[in-house]
């Protein structure tokens, strides 16, 4: 066997063994305190290898993924599985019982079509163009480690970074020359139940639009041998940090004048 060949083999054990124990995390809904020492990714490398093989050891189809603009030491790139999308007004949540669901409100983009692996670099133009229908979203938050506030970002990533999850609502309501990379954002959050008052938070994207993180994971993707496809959503950060959602609530979330996101978080 050639060395580089041997090496890579070598290099690819550990990757499957941690793969394989977040893998079976997720399947079974138990949370894992941490990967054993000589398992844990060193950096985002490694931890992004692992979560591509935890995406092929679970063998479910990725309908979705989150990302947002690279910072200093972190790629922040997820999948999100098939199994794990919601539509619709109810959520019915896995896992023990909570008085909270844990989200982001977030704006999703769907493609049009395909993005594949390629030699050249995306452009914005060319991004835009395979986006189709923009949908207010809520991301899922949760993480298969017990302690997930304690350990790297490369082990966070290799777990998908808190994905548990993407409730895809109503399409997003046209604004007369708005393009999905620049739809402005403010929402409240109000229980359905008369008499309640409506919580009211200002929205501003991370990234201020969701064109460009679209662009940087169409290209990190890319030169991976990987890509996005059509019908796939791209979900790319939250207006408000995280929201502590009632579970057994009729809620509605208002995107502004987006829409109205309706939804009911069931244990």
């Amino acid at each position: 066997m050639p060395a580089a060949t041997q090496a890579a083999e070598t290099i690819a054990i550990p990757h499957a063994q941690a793969a394989r124990i977040l893998a079976t995390a997720r399947r079974q809904g138990v949370l894992v305190e941490r990967l054993p020492v000589e398992l844990q990714p060193t950096n985002v490398d490694d931890g992004f290898a692992i979560q591509q093989e935890v995406s092929h050891q679970l063998g479910r189809g990725i309908l979705a993924w989150k990302c947002a603009l690279p910072q200093p030491g972190k790629v922040i790139a997820a999948p999100v599985y098939d199994a794990d999308i919601r539509r619709g007004d109810v959520c019915r949540m896995s896992g023990p019982l909570r008085a909270f669901a844990r989200a982001e409100p977030e704006l999703a983009c769907l493609l049009n079509r395909d993005l594949p692996p390629r030699l050249e670099a995306y452009s914005e133009a060319e991004v835009l163009d395979a986006l189709g229908h923009t949908h207010l979203a809520l991301e899922l938050l949760g993480s298969r480690y017990s302690h997930p506030e304690t350990l790297t970002f490369p082990e966070l990533l290799a777990d998908g970074l808190f994905n548990a999850g993407l409730v895809i609502g109503p399409r997003v309501s046209s604004i007369q020359g708005a393009t999905p990379a620049d739809l402005p954002i403010e929402f409240d959050v109000s229980l359905a139940s008369v008499g309640e008052e409506a919580v009211t938070f200002a929205g501003r994207h991370p990234d201020r639009g969701v064109l460009a993180p679209i662009v940087w994971l169409a290209n990190f993707l890319r030169v991976r041998g990987l890509g996005l496809h059509a019908r796939q959503a791209v979900i790319t950060g939250s207006y408000a940090g995280v929201l502590e959602l009632p579970v057994g609530r009729e809620l509605r979330i208002g995107f502004g004048n987006l829409g109205t996101l309706p939804i009911t978080f069931l244990s």
